[in-house]
Order: C-alpha cells, then structure tokens, then sequence
C-alpha cells in the first residue's frame, strides 16, 4: 500500500512537472512571439530547433534524476564494502582492509535497515532506505539526491537555469503595447502568467543551482552541512574543516564524471587527523 502511495505520488510530481515546463513554451506558440515565429512560421529554424533541444534536454535530465538510482546500501552479511564497484579500487583495497580492523567510529549503523552505514550514507525515512552520500530527499523529484545521481541533478539545474532565461527573454518581448491598461491587461494575460511562472521558477531554480554548485566545489552535501554537529565523523573536527575536501578540481571533476561509488573512509582516514590536531590547536 505504501509503496504504491509513494508511486502515486512520484506520477503526480513529476507529471505536474512536465506540464510546467512545457504548458510555458507551449502557450508562446499561439501567440505572437519570437518561438512561434520559429516553429510555426518557420523563419528561424535553428533558433526554434536550438531551443526545443534545450527544452527535451531539460526533461531528460529531470528524468534521469529521478529514475537513476541514488545509490542504495545494500545490506551485507560480512561486509559493507562487498560486491560494491568503488572508485579507484585497485589502489585503495589495502588502505580499506587496515580501516576495517580498527574502524572505530567510522561507520555509523542504521536501526532501520539493521546494518552499518557506509560513510557519508545516511537512512531516508521516505525511501526507507540508506542512500550512499546522502544529500537530501527531493519532493520535486520524488527520490533522494545521493553519489550516483546528484551530477544529474545538478546538470538539470544548469540546464533549465539556462532554459528560463532563455523564455523569459522571449516572453518579456512578446508583450504589446496598449493605450490602456484594461486593454494591455486583456492582451497579455498568458504572458504575464507566464512570466509568474518563470520568475517564481526561476528565482528557485537559481537559488538551488547556486548552492549545488558550491557544494559540488567545496566537496560537500546538503546533509553535512546542515547537522555537521550531530553527524559522529565531523562533529569532533574543526568546523571549517571537511575532510572530504579534494581540491576544487577534483572535487569538481569525481562529481560530474563517476561512475562508481567511492570508499570515503579511505579519504577521511587521510585528512581527518588534520582537522582534529587543528581544533586541538585552537
């Protein structure tokens, strides 16, 4: 029964989703407008193509956010770390098997699923599931943002950041000029709702991207930055210190290009003791 609530849900969301994306672009169509002139008069094609492009590569990521899987823990019996493709596994296997014997604290466990966390994986109530580097649950996408699917959602962002500026400039052009308001009230009722939308969308829109986008740079998720105080592996480090903290370019480039998920206690290990002697310092 929960479950098919929670699908329920899903098609609403995402349903209500497509129709505001495309119920804008559409709506420019019967007007006079610089789309329709495009699209439907043809004067433009690649102008008109070039936005449809944007417009289908806007849904395909909102899609692919939600239906790659985040990245469930699976529950293992002598090992979180079995059967699991890490990146750079190779050269991290023996670093990982000397954690294992004296992990102290690194692994956090999950009453829920009865199993031990992997770093930086927290339980989400609504998936009622672990997700590896957990970032937050999305209602807009109806799933959690974790390690394998937040570089799709941080693309989809980028992308119809791009797309509402794209319409706001064509919709804000679109306008007539009228000798009364009553009469330019009539007129260009669609484009001001239109505009509603955007401006509404896009200030949320922009708002997350911004935000992503450092954390992305910064190596960080949502979650750890805000309850860093309650979460076991980061409390008892300096504050200004994260020890998942590469370097802007490789923090940057793992983000956008993995496949694979990552042994993070490895990276922790190496850089944690330095942000302990830095807060014993202060």
């Amino acid at each position: 029964m929960t479950c098919r609530c929670a699908c329920g849900v899903g098609c609403v969301v995402r349903t209500f989703h497509s129709a505001l994306v495309l119920g804008v672009p559409i709506s420019l169509l019967f007007i006079d407008s610089a789309l329709k002139e495009a699209l439907v008069e043809f004067k433009d094609p690649v102008y008109g193509i070039g936005y449809a492009l944007l417009l289908t590569l806007s849904l395909v990521l909102y899609y692919l956010a939600c239906f790659v899987e985040p990245g469930y823990v699976q529950k293992q019996k002598k090992s979180v770390n079995n059967n699991i493709a890490y990146e750079d596994s190779s050269s991290e296997d023996e670093e990982a098997q000397m954690m294992n014997k004296d992990k102290k604290s690194l692994y956090r466990y999950c009453d829920f699923c009865e199993m031990e966390q992997p770093m930086r994986s927290k339980h989400c109530e609504d998936c009622k599931k672990c997700i590896r580097r957990y970032d937050h649950h999305c209602p807009w996408l109806e799933t959690c943002v974790g390690e394998r699917n937040h570089k799709y959602f941080w693309l989809f962002l980028a992308v119809t950041c791009i797309l509402i500026f794209w319409t706001f400039l064509i919709t804000w052009s679109s306008f007539k000029f009228q000798l009364t308001w009553k009469e330019w009230f009539k007129s260009n009722i669609v484009l001001l709702l239109d505009m509603l939308v955007l401006v509404l969308g896009g200030m949320s829109v922009i708002g997350l991207f911004c935000f992503h986008s450092y954390l992305m740079i910064k190596g960080l998720t949502t979650w750890e930055m805000v309850s860093r105080e309650r979460i076991t592996y980061l409390k008892y480090l300096d504050y200004d210190f994260n020890p998942f903290d590469e370097g802007c370019i490789k923090n940057i480039y793992y983000f956008l290009t993995s496949i694979k998920v990552k042994r993070w206690e490895v990276t922790y290990e190496k850089k944690a003791n330095i942000g302990k002697r830095k807060k014993n310092i202060v």
